[in-house]
């Protein structure tokens, strides 16, 4: 017997994932359900973020993805399986969410999850299997200035960092990207054999061409030139990122083919200076990889 709407929307995505490569759409999940085609689909759309359809669709491709990386299967059975009736179809729905054709992506034999079953536990907030894109960036240099605390004693050093760099984030000269402020998570010192609760240097910063006259009280932090995973969502600012690292470390990569780079022991996540109504706004997590 459900008990409230999370148990549906679970009982939903788990229907889901077993008839993957079967038929699937409003009407034969509703029936199955015994619920109203109207209530379920908007409270799927609450839930997970997406609508059935949209879902549906990336979870498709992502397993789609995986038969083109870890089979010899020919690109119309995976095709098939995926929903597609022609594979000029599959090639326009595979490009739209892997920027690339399925052919191109087999070559570069480079697996990433785009959509991972989702889990449907009520929590609010920014998660990790919400994510509107991933992609991988190459970058040179970065270069940032901010202000810096160690999470010793507690994450309420971030919030700090965050007051300060909001109140004196126009004394910042050479900014090159007025559209997003970052947040570094610097592992450089974190000692987690040694420590009981392993701290890490956070930086509130913003971006600049080159670093020169920085502000009394400031810091900055040059980071070489790297591969990035991407990943990218539309979140309130001050939501918690711990969500998103703990899915990306502990779901996303050990399904994918990418590797982290040890050399470079941090991420950081790019904020976006701009909200829409509902006070979100774009959010990129940036993960060094080889």
């Amino acid at each position: 017997m459900k008990t409230n709407n999370i148990d549906t929307i679970q009982e939903v995505v788990d229907y889901i994932e077993e008839h993957l490569d079967e038929t699937l759409n409003l009407d034969s999940i509703s029936g199955k359900m015994h619920y109203s085609k109207y209530h379920l689909s908007r409270m799927f759309v609450s839930i997970v973020g997406f609508t059935l359809h949209h879902y549906i669709q990336r979870r498709r491709l992502t397993e789609a993805a995986r038969s083109l990386i870890f089979t010899d299967k020919p690109i119309m059975e995976i095709a098939f399986c995926a929903g597609y009736e022609t594979q000029q179809s599959f090639t326009a729905g595979f490009k739209s969410l892997f920027k690339c054709s399925p052919q191109a992506f087999r070559k570069k034999r480079e697996f990433y999850p785009y959509q991972l079953k989702f889990t449907a536990d009520g929590q609010s907030g920014l998660r990790g299997d919400m994510m509107m894109d991933i992609r991988t960036a190459e970058c040179g240099r970065i270069k940032l200035v901010g202000f810096k605390k160690n999470t010793r004693f507690g994450f309420l050093a971030i919030g700090k960092c965050w007051r300060k760099l909001h109140a004196k984030k126009q004394l910042i000269s050479n900014r090159n990207d007025m559209d997003f402020l970052i947040g570094l998570n610097d592992y450089t010192k974190w000692d987690l054999e040694n420590e009981k609760q392993p701290a890490f240097d956070y930086l509130a910063a913003a971006e600049v061409d080159h670093i020169e006259n920085i502000p009394a009280g400031m810091e900055a932090k040059e980071l070489p030139a790297c591969k990035y995973i991407v990943f990218s969502f539309t979140a309130k600012c001050e939501d918690s990122l711990q969500p998103v690292a703990d899915y990306v470390y502990k779901e996303w990569f050990p399904q994918s083919t990418s590797q982290l780079n040890d050399h470079a022991r941090y991420d950081f996540a790019k904020y976006g200076e701009k909200a829409d109504k509902d006070g979100k706004s774009r959010i990129e997590y940036w993960v060094p990889v080889l």
